[in-house]
């Protein structure tokens, strides 16, 4: 005998619903999962997403005066001295003055005094007695580029963020600080032939060429 029962609308079917279920039981699962590439696994994953920094900006904004800046200042090598120990021990000057993430070159805070000269686009030059062949500049913007500020003091490693997006967002916004705070005061043209003694950071990537971000710019009387 054939059933006068109305068919079951398939959306109230059970298999239906089973299968929404399973699928919102996944995504919670798989939302709370990171993937990474073979190799690529963090060595400790005791440290979960709520101990990151969340916004690598406010951060950079927070340190840079706080933190970034005084230990610059405090730990400023004269640049024609850190040559030399470079030049003696690359290895050795790293591990006593510098600070790197990685395997990336060494960063250090520096402090050094020179005449101001013309420089190529984005920096202004500086004839520092006692570098040798080594020229040196200082940048002027408008763009900042690279991480020495970052990088030099330390205090800011790859492990507080969550990827390598946040990380270099950090970089980037303390280099926004030295515009702010540094350089949008400072008429190079104005110091050409003066001498100045100038704190800032850099990156040994060029042995030849010593590129300084400046965090502090004196005209000397």
């Amino acid at each position: 005998m054939m059933s006068n029962a109305p068919e079951r609308p398939f959306w109230k079917s059970p298999l239906l619903w089973r299968t929404v279920m399973w699928i919102g039981v996944m995504a919670v699962i798989l939302g709370g999962t990171r993937f990474y590439a073979p190799g690529t696994e963090p060595a400790d994953e005791a440290v979960g997403d709520e101990n990151v920094i969340a916004d690598p900006v406010s951060y950079a904004q927070e340190i840079y005066e706080a933190q970034v800046v005084p230990n610059i200042t405090d730990n400023a090598v004269d640049l024609v001295t850190l040559l030399d120990a470079i030049d003696a021990d690359p290895e050795q000057a790293g591990a006593e003055h510098g600070h790197r993430n990685g395997d990336s070159p060494f960063s250090y805070p520096v402090r050094v005094t020179g005449t101001v000269v013309e420089g190529t686009f984005g920096e202004a030059g500086l004839e520092v007695e006692g570098t040798g062949d080594v020229t040196v500049g200082v940048q002027t913007g408008p763009a900042i580029t690279g991480t020495a500020v970052r990088d030099a003091t330390g205090l800011v490693t790859f492990e507080m963020f969550l990827n390598q997006i946040d990380f270099a967002a950090v970089a980037t916004e303390l280099n926004n600080q030295v515009k702010s705070t540094v350089l949008a005061g400072t008429d190079f043209e104005a110091l050409l032939g003066s001498e100045v003694t100038v704190l800032g950071a850099f990156t040994y990537d060029d042995p030849a060429h010593i590129t300084i971000t400046p965090i502090q710019i004196e005209a000397d009387q």
